[in-house]
């Protein structure tokens, strides 16, 4: 076990390195106090700590420059035109490899989605990522008050972005630098999306972790999809998601399951809710 001093000092090593120096300090001052229970030298602990991280951050799927994009958000939304505006979301939106494989289906995928749930007026975006930026396509502007679009992810330049793009579309600037293993979601909402992103979260906590995180959200609608293919080779995980997310649910859920090109996403009604 780590000294106090020790702990900080890895901590500081991680938070001042070019990799995940944007990376939410609670997150990696929690890894390192896990891993330091293992590992008796602050090297070992430090390296622990990076291949976590690595899991959890997944800096492979790809990133905009964040500050760039922040400037050039507000120069096509002083456009005041719909289509650039749309367009350059979709450019935004391409830059993460998440994101990047719902573009084709985009048009359809949370119209399909509504139609089980109806259209929130609040709504949860758990480990977000990009896809907050997709919310010209969910058909949500019209309505008489905004939305209450909260958005959770470790990210901090992500979470910038994200709030900068909220208010740019007059909403409130609900982003969250949150890691919500560590502080799940407290506010009350109509539905939650989490999507692609529950295998990795068991993967990096564990499931029993990821059945309590699902069961204490306070939402009536989970929406929660899986990839139907892996990354490297093409195999198919359809079947296995499937089940896997039936093991995760209450019995008494509602689920509706829709599958689109690439992506299963598992909407269940969670019975009680609000």
């Amino acid at each position: 076990m780590l000294t106090d001093i020790e702990i900080e000092a890895v901590v500081a090593t991680l938070k001042g390195s070019r990799k995940y120096g944007d990376t939410h300090e609670a997150t990696i001052r929690e890894l390192v106090l896990a891993e330091s229970g293992h590992y008796k030298k602050v090297k070992q602990v430090e390296k622990a700590v990076r291949k976590r991280l690595h899991s959890i951050m997944a800096p492979y799927l790809g990133d905009p420059d964040y500050e760039r994009a922040q400037g050039e958000l507000t120069a096509v939304f002083v456009t005041n035109d719909p289509t650039r505006i749309k367009d350059y979301c979709y450019k935004l939106l391409y830059d993460h490899l998440s994101t990047r494989e719902r573009l084709p289906i985009l048009d359809d995928f949370y119209d399909q989605i509504f139609a089980v749930t109806g259209r929130p007026r609040s709504l949860l975006d758990i480990a977000c990522g990009l896809n907050p930026l997709a919310y010209r396509w969910m058909g949500l502007a019209d309505a008489p008050e905004p939305v209450h679009f909260y958005a959770y992810d470790i990210h901090a330049p992500r979470i910038d972005l994200l709030n900068h793009y909220f208010q740019l579309e007059r909403l409130p600037p609900l982003a969250r630098l949150q890691d919500v293993a560590l502080n799940p979601p407290q506010e009350t909402a109509d539905l939650a999306l989490f999507l692609k992103e529950l295998p990795r979260f068991a993967r990096n906590y564990g499931s029993d972790l990821a059945r309590t995180f699902l069961h204490n959200l306070d939402v009536r609608w989970l929406v929660v999809s899986f990839p139907t293919v892996s990354t490297h080779g093409g195999r198919s995980l359809e079947e296995r998601y499937r089940d896997y997310f039936h093991q995760l649910s209450d019995p008494d859920w509602a689920i509706t399951e829709l599958l689109f090109d690439g992506e299963l996403v598992m909407i269940a009604e969670k019975t009680g809710a609000r």
